[in-house]
């Protein structure tokens, strides 16, 4: 049992739509007897992960999407293949003042990786420290300019990850962020794909992650079976 006084809380900001075989590979498949087997899409729960440390300061774990993405800054491609939906409470800012703060509180940004779904609102946080594996920097700047046109763009978006932000700390591997909070490194989804493991005083031991790896309790991002059983802010766990 740790004595660090971490607490999270989960901040709802609204669902993504997906093929189900982009997800969880292979979900639908064709066979002999089912050649014609269609897919379909699904509901992907998008969040953000609050983390209150005493004595450290506050800590946001992923930003979800643009808020404006759908309406104005993503290109066909995305809004095709993962339209995004949010209602205004919905918002990170709306989100952040149900636990009674605002974007200016928080000292550090952790991104398991900088896609579409996981970087949209850094634009908040231009004060802040941003935690991100350096693999996962370069491919990011790599994809995003690697042409002019984003059209066809569907993983980054240059408008969410060149964001001005206070400093980046780019990491290669584990690391930890202040005691009771450390990045773990599961590549995969990503070159520099990154889960966050938390030690609560009574809660035990988490794991935010797209893999399950673990000993502790597994948190898989964009689960909705998963997510719609947890507690969400302004509750906490701790």
């Amino acid at each position: 049992m740790s004595n660090y006084g971490i607490r999270f809380s989960i901040l709802d900001l609204g669902i993504m739509k997906s093929d189900v075989n982009l997800v969880a590979p292979g979900t639908v498949k064709a066979t002999r007897s089912n050649p014609e087997a269609k897919t379909y899409m699904i509901d992907v729960p998008i969040d953000s992960i609050l983390i209150d440390v005493p004595g450290y300061g506050r800590i946001l774990y992923d930003l979800g999407c643009d808020p404006k993405g759908m309406s104005e800054h993503w290109p066909e491609s995305i809004k095709e293949i993962n339209p995004y939906y949010q209602k205004p409470e919905q918002t990170l800012e709306y989100q952040l003042g149900l636990l009674g703060l605002k974007p200016e509180d928080i000292r550090t940004v952790i991104l398991s990786h900088m896609h579409v779904d996981h970087a949209g609102y850094l634009y908040l946080f231009p004060h802040a420290e941003v935690i991100v594996q350096e693999k996962e920097f370069t491919a990011a700047l790599t994809y995003a300019f690697e042409q002019l046109d984003q059209n066809g763009h569907t993983l980054y978006m240059r408008r969410d990850i060149t964001a001005p932000v206070d400093k980046y700390t780019l990491i290669d591997g584990d690391y930890m962020v202040c005691p009771g909070v450390r990045c773990i490194s599961l590549p995969g989804h990503s070159a520099g794909m990154m889960g966050l493991q938390v030690e609560l005083d009574h809660g035990g031991t988490y794991l935010f992650a797209h893999e399950r790896e673990t000993g502790g309790k597994v948190i898989l991002s964009h689960d909705m079976e998963q997510w719609s059983k947890m507690k969400h802010a302004p509750e906490y766990y701790d």
